[in-house]
């Protein structure tokens, strides 16, 4: 008689966790906007490759800076693309010859393209500093 009950209470335990986290997943993964269609990128780390710090960046470099980033976040956008519905992220570094070197993450981002772009504004606005 112990062992039907003992069996009994392991596998209501173990279905209750299941259900549990099965439920904390989707809680988790719900996105109610766009399936997890659009990359939002950050910025993990980067390395000043300048000889001098206090040169400002050039044009070729900022150009190079531009299609690197630009190519990044298509890259990025087709990753997220590749796992409809599901939140998922992915490590990338690229460098910009003679200027820096990023580490970068692009994550899932539900919303549209304006939520994505006032999540960036306000990324930025929350690093640049304010002058008084």
């Amino acid at each position: 008689m112990r062992r039907p009950a003992l069996l009994a209470i392991v596998l209501i335990a173990a279905t209750a966790a299941k259900t549990q986290d099965n439920h904390t997943q989707a809680k988790a993964a719900s996105c109610d906007k766009l399936p997890y269609r659009l990359g939002h990128l950050v910025t993990l780390n980067s390395t000043d490759l300048r000889s001098d710090s206090h040169r400002k960046i050039t044009k070729k470099e900022w150009k190079e800076l531009e299609k690197k980033g630009s190519a990044l976040q298509a890259k990025c956008d087709a990753f997220v693309r590749s796992s409809p519905g599901r939140p998922v992220s992915t490590e990338f570094s690229y460098e910009v010859s003679g200027f820096a070197a990023y580490y970068v993450r692009c994550e899932s981002f539900c919303g549209t393209e304006q939520d994505l772009l006032q999540q960036d504004m306000k990324e930025v606005e929350d690093v640049t500093p304010t002058h008084k």
